[in-house]
């Protein structure tokens, strides 16, 4: 079964010099081993198998003291079964403590630093708990020798024998020469590794630092490239194409409200990049919510989506809008974050320009309006040529808008105070926006609690009217909770004119607002007898009035679903005519003759009476300011 052991009379048979010899190959092996910097299982066995072979003993193991130091583990070994180990591992550790039977010969050599011998394992108490297992592995004495590291209690070497076996003073001297020894090549592994160690680490933290180096000089790159497309004029469009260029991802820029300042993307199809774009945008959108925070987001990948990015762009501490970097064909980096990052500063410088030239802008539109609105037929020739510097042709006729922002509930006009005058600037941003992308000229400019448009008014260009419904479609989407009424005044082609226009387009809009109407667009195609309505101080009568003439044909057509305060409105606008009205209508003649009589029978009046007609139209034109 095992080779009988080799006892002291055997180790002292044995010629001095040949059993030194063998002791110093061993020694200088697992010296060796460690010196190449061998792992320390493959030390562990070496000195296991090592040490059984020089004393002749059956089984050898090298234990150490698991994580806890609660109990010692078998890591190297020889001649010992891999269920052996398995058993001592998992399922019977040598616990540093005393069990219940006393305290084992594995705890008290490691703990008292002292080598520790057992005759028979069967017969000793403090052993019972191995009596089964180490009657599996074939073994009847113990021999366990402390293993030291420099100054530390590092784990044991113990060797083992199948017959019983008195283990002499000379014997246990040589096994703790090996562990010596052992310990030596233990530390010299350690210190080899520890430097190993060292020195990967130190690689890699190389590695990182060129890795941080190169992802600062390539955002530096792009840093410096995208400041020399903003020193050559280019705004958030250039910003976002050369970006969607440069990093292959979809580009947004938006402002604090979430309206699109610019866009762009790496596919080179026109139709499909915008598409695309918007889509990715929406998408995004809706995944982040609402409040878009002051912090960067990231985007993961969801469903078909590859992610993207958020970064804010700060303006003056505020955050002014955010940069959204959607959808690239490679995932970000750090590169890309980093470049991202600095390019939401050159957003904000491009935007701080833009409201830099813009204020410049509103300066001077302001200052021409002041004049151009008091001028009453002064300097004509000199307000066209300032007019002409801005965008504004005079020689050609233009229409008067004024925009005020509703007032809020139980507040007077107007407002004073941090939160009325940012308001009132992201009012008249919000028109000049608008009006920038309007396909004719305009000209925006604020004045007291107002804004100011001048819009050209020709056949081949949309009409003031139109601008004025889609700019209150974009404040209610815009605006952030508030409204604005806006008042068209009439058609100017002279510049005395102006003057008048104004002042009439900002009676209309006092009464309105006076009348706690708002959020609509009110047009007046004539002056005539509206200067008379704008004399009127308490919008409430005229209301009154209105519905006196007209209130009962208004409940008659919501009741019955009929036409007929329609029908008496085209038929005044018409001249009396039912002919015209009729084609205008698309009935037939009797169809509007017959709406009329209804409407005599309804309000008690007779169509071919001029002061009942002229009261019908006072109570018209009063709807046409107020509304219904």
């Amino acid at each position: 079964m095992a080779q009988a052991p080799p006892t002291g009379d055997l180790l002292a048979t044995e010629p001095a010099s040949t059993e030194l010899s063998a002791w110093l190959d061993a020694i200088a092996e697992i010296t060796r081993a460690a010196n190449r910097d061998a792992p320390l299982d493959e030390l562990f066995d070496l000195i296991a198998g090592t040490t059984a072979r020089l004393t002749g003993y059956d089984f050898c193991a090298v234990f150490v003291p698991d994580e806890q130091r609660r109990a010692l583990i078998i890591r190297g070994s020889y001649g010992l079964t891999r269920e052996y180990i398995d058993s001592i591992n998992a399922r019977t550790p040598v616990l540093l403590r005393a069990g219940d039977a006393g305290e084992g010969p594995s705890s008290r050599a490691f703990r008292a630093q002292r080598p520790t011998t057992v005759l028979d394992i069967a017969a000793d108490a403090p052993s019972r708990s191995w009596e089964t297992v180490a009657a599996q592995q074939g073994y009847s004495s113990l021999l366990s020798v402390p293993l030291v590291v420099g100054q530390t209690q590092f784990g044991l070497v113990n060797c083992y024998t199948a017959d019983k076996h008195e283990f002499t003073p000379r014997e246990i001297i040589l096994m703790e020469s090996m562990a010596n020894q052992a310990g030596l090549a233990v530390e010299t592994a350690q210190r080899l590794a520890e430097a190993r160690d060292r020195t990967q680490r130190a690689a890699e933290e190389a590695a990182a630092l060129r890795a941080e180096l190169e992802v600062a000089r390539s955002a530096h790159d792009q840093h410096r490239e995208l400041l020399g497309v903003v020193l050559r004029g280019g705004g958030p469009a250039a910003i976002a194409d050369f970006l969607g260029a440069a990093l292959q991802c979809a580009v947004v820029i938006d402002d604090e409200a979430g309206r699109v300042l610019a866009s762009a993307c790496c596919d080179v199809r026109p139709g499909a990049r915008d598409r695309r774009t918007a889509a990715a945008y929406e998408q995004a959108r809706e995944r982040v919510g609402p409040d878009v925070g002051p912090e960067t987001v990231v985007l993961p990948p969801h469903g078909g989506d590859t992610g993207g990015l958020v970064v804010p762009v700060v303006l003056d501490d505020e955050v002014a809008g955010h940069l959204w970097a959607l959808r690239p064909r490679a995932g970000f980096g750090e590169r890309q974050r980093e470049a991202l990052t600095r390019a939401a500063a050159v957003v904000a410088l491009a935007l701080l320009k833009e409201r830099t030239a813009q204020e410049v802008e509103w300066r001077l539109s302001r200052d021409f309006f002041d004049d151009l609105l008091d001028a009453e037929g002064r300097a004509g020739e000199a307000l066209g040529a300032r007019g002409r510097q801005l965008g504004a042709d005079l020689s050609r006729p233009h229409t008067l808008l004024v925009v005020r922002r509703d007032p809020d509930d139980g507040s007077a006009l107007g407002g004073h105070g941090d939160r009325e005058a940012y308001a009132q600037r992201s009012l008249l941003s919000l028109v000049q926006r608008t009006a920038a992308a309007w396909s004719t000229g305009t000209l925006v400019a604020t004045r007291s609690d107002h804004v100011v448009v001048l819009v050209r008014s020709e056949e081949e260009c949309r009409s003031a009217r139109e601008f004025a419904e889609h700019l209150c479609r974009e404040i209610r989407a815009y605006a952030g909770g508030w409204t604005a009424t806006i008042s068209v005044g009439p058609t100017c082609a002279d510049v005395a004119e102006y003057g008048d226009a104004y002042r009439l387009a900002c009676g209309v809009l006092d009464l309105v607002q006076q009348s706690d109407r708002r959020d609509r667009v009110v047009s007046l195609d004539g002056i005539g007898a509206y200067r008379l309505l704008l004399q009127v101080k308490r919008p409430r009568e005229l209301q009154s009035f209105a519905e006196d003439m007209l209130g009962t044909v208004r409940a008659y057509d919501q009741q019955h679903h009929t036409r007929l305060g329609e029908t008496l409105h085209c038929y005044m606008e018409r001249r009396c005519n039912v002919s015209v009205t009729a084609k205008q209508m698309h009935v037939h003649p009797n169809t509007v003759a017959y709406r009329l009589r209804r409407v005599e029978e309804l309000l008690g009046v007779d169509l071919a009476d001029p002061q009942a007609m002229l009261h019908l139209q006072l109570a018209l034109m009063i709807e046409t300011v107020l509304g219904e």
